[in-house]
């Protein structure tokens, strides 16, 4: 609110400025200086400035809040995305090491059986568990492409919430003055124009 009482002031007394170097004093200079013409630019533009300020302030607030919950809530979600990612990536971890454990508790058990029909058995243990290795191998695989599928979804909605940020950083105050110098250069060139005519 303060910020934008001080922009306002600015503005006036760039206004003001413009005003007073503009060709009316050059005609003062030769004695032909309209003061109530010069009142009349100054009260319209305090009148169109002030209406503008009262008008705006209350839905500029309301969309300055709206975009730092927003921005506040993508940042708290991408947190969310982030831990879910360790989590989901801390469990394949602890399933990986699971399958580790039954595929060598597997073998064990398959070697005590094996110790009565020796040859027999062997080569169906083997194939036994190559096949599971292979299924461990598929169901590890599967497991981190969907976590890789799942950082790369947390990265992209990161990098979405960095560049958000970045687009707001650059929405700075000096873009809002150059959007209102090129207003108040309009106004004048308006001015000049009416003055003219």
């Amino acid at each position: 609110m303060i910020a934008l009482r001080n922009k306002i002031r600015e503005i006036i007394l760039v206004f003001l400025v413009l005003t007073l170097s503009s060709p009316g004093l050059a005609e003062e200079a030769h004695g032909h200086f309209d003061l109530a013409a010069f009142l009349g630019q100054v009260l319209n533009f305090v009148v169109l400035f002030g209406g503008l300020a009262y008008l705006l302030r209350k839905p500029l607030d309301e969309y300055l809040k709206g975009r730092v919950e927003q921005v506040a809530s993508r940042l708290h979600q991408s947190e969310v995305l982030r831990e879910e990612a360790r989590r989901k990536l801390e469990e394949a971890r602890t399933r990986l090491d699971d399958l580790a454990g039954e595929i060598r508790a597997l073998i064990d058990q398959v070697r005590k059986e094996a110790e009565g029909e020796r040859e027999a058995i062997r080569g169906e243990a083997e194939k036994e568990a190559e096949r599971l290795r292979k299924l461990a191998r598929e169901e590890i695989e599967a497991m981190v492409r969907l976590s890789i599928r799942d950082l790369k979804a947390y990265a992209i909605d990161l990098s979405v919430s960095l560049a958000e940020k970045r687009i707001k950083e650059r929405l700075t105050p000096e873009l809002h003055r150059k959007l209102i110098r090129r207003a108040i250069e309009r106004l004048r060139s308006t001015n000049e124009s009416s003055v003219n005519n």
